[in-house]
């Protein structure tokens, strides 16, 4: 704990610390952490970054303006660009404890990222930087460093004058040419171990950066998936209940037409009924004699014949209207089962896709085509000119050279109207046929 006081206290007294933002491989925003911190509090907010989450790096440089510590972290931006207020990354804490990483000009710098994170429970919180050379993220915050827009004042050195001190000189402690060679070719030997060391300490922070970046991109690429499988299943649930309404549907018109007709039937026979009544008192009435029929008993039949007559002219006006509404009840009933047709072909392809199912046709010259689900319809709607693709030719060109492999003879015509008819040489690939010259005799060709 005292250690990290003492680190916490060196850094906020001789120390300069910034917050870089960053999009790509650029810095695009650079501010004092006091800035930062005014951010967190929500004294001011970020308007071009709403509703994003932002990667940020905390750079810690020494009076020399080296870098000296750096913790790559994530901070999400509200919809009115301001930092969310939950925030609680302790970026200080990581830059003085976490381990180390690249030399950026002064020495290994401490690094805190995802694949590096010296607190478990924040490891979610950071994000890992590209390690590409000629692209790294590093480069970019050396650069953005050395140009130091924010302005902090470079400590320089003091110079230290020697002083000289009387020495004794005593022959046993003067050393030797050959220890000093010793000595120096020790001290070469540890620089390079230690370059050699820090180089592989680099390697393998940037292979546990990748895998960690394509954890990363395995675990998107699965959550899409799961995205899109709900959706296509949400899709299929859709359908399949617009098929199961058209169902219903269908089978209540079946019932309804059925009813329909039932009914209609009962009136014509009744109808019938009613004109073998209405032709018996017309005949009746007819050959009754004057003197029979009292005037009482005539009228009373001429009065029953007008009112059978309006039953008969309404049931006609009902029996047309019946005929016009059973054509309409059998029109929409065909546009429901040509809806129920396409809803069930519509689930049926897209069950194929979900499963994706691949299609394969051949064709000559071109052998054994593979059709994939979203060529599908462009195969059905013209399968020689999908052919003719496949073999590179035009449309034009492949018919006429399945002609050449049907019937392999000059086809140049004679001024009588008949073809030359010469037995020609197959040509096997439709790339390497010529209409006017594959298809000719060495007489006709080019003709």
């Amino acid at each position: 704990m005292m250690l990290f006081e003492e680190v916490m206290g060196s850094l906020k007294s001789d120390k300069s610390v910034a917050v870089f933002f960053m999009e790509g491989n650029s810095v695009s925003r650079q501010m004092l952490f006091s800035e930062f911190e005014a951010l967190l509090d929500g004294y001011v907010g970020l308007s071009d970054m709403a509703d994003q989450e932002a990667k940020a790096v905390y750079v810690v440089l020494n009076s020399q303006l080296q870098v000296e510590a750096l913790v790559f972290f994530l901070i999400y931006f509200d919809d009115e660009g301001r930092a969310d207020p939950e925030w609680n990354i302790p970026v200080e804490r990581l830059a003085g404890i976490s381990g180390s990483g690249p030399d950026m000009g002064g020495g290994a710098i401490r690094l805190s990222c995802r694949s590096q994170c010296s607190i478990n429970w924040h490891q979610k919180e950071l994000w890992d930087p590209d390690m590409t050379p000629g692209s790294s993220h590093f480069s970019a915050i050396k650069k953005a460093v050395d140009k130091n827009k924010l302005g902090f004042k470079k400590v320089e050195p003091e110079e230290i004058v020697p002083t000289l001190q009387p020495v004794e000189i005593n022959d046993d402690a003067i050393p030797t040419v050959t220890a000093a060679v010793d000595t120096a070719k020790a001290t070469e030997e540890n620089e390079h171990r230690l370059k050699l060391a820090r180089l592989i300490k680099n390697q393998r922070l940037r292979i546990k950066t990748l895998e960690s970046h394509r954890e990363t991109q395995k675990e998107e690429y699965q959550r899409q998936m799961a995205l899109k499988s709900q959706a296509y299943k949400t899709k299929i649930q859709s359908l399949e209940q617009s098929v199961e309404k058209l169902r219903v549907i269908n089978d209540q018109l079946q019932e309804k037409l059925f009813n329909r007709n039932e009914q209609f039937l009962g009136l014509q026979d009744k109808v019938s009924s009613q004109s073998s009544h209405l032709s018996d008192l017309e005949e009746k009435l007819k050959h009754a004699e004057v003197a029979e029929v009292e005037g009482l008993e005539r009228q009373k039949l001429e009065a029953e014949l007008v009112i059978l007559k309006e039953q008969l002219d309404r049931r006609d006006i009902e029996s047309v209207y019946r005929e016009e509404k059973e054509e309409l009840l059998r029109a929409e009933l065909e546009e429901l089962k040509t809806a129920l047709a396409d809803a069930e072909h519509e689930s049926m392809m897209t069950k194929l896709k979900d499963l994706e199912v691949v299609f394969v046709a051949y064709h000559a010259g071109a052998g054994h085509v593979t059709v994939p689900f979203t060529d599908i319809y462009r195969y059905v709607e013209s399968p020689i000119k999908y052919a003719a693709a496949k073999c590179y030719v035009t449309e034009e060109v492949y018919r006429k050279w399945l002609e050449h492999q049907d019937n392999p003879v000059c086809c140049f015509q004679k001024d009588d109207g008949e073809l030359c008819g010469e037995s020609l040489d197959v040509v096997g690939n439709p790339g390497d046929f010529e209409v006017g010259s594959s298809d000719r005799c060495g007489k006709h060709k080019g003709v």
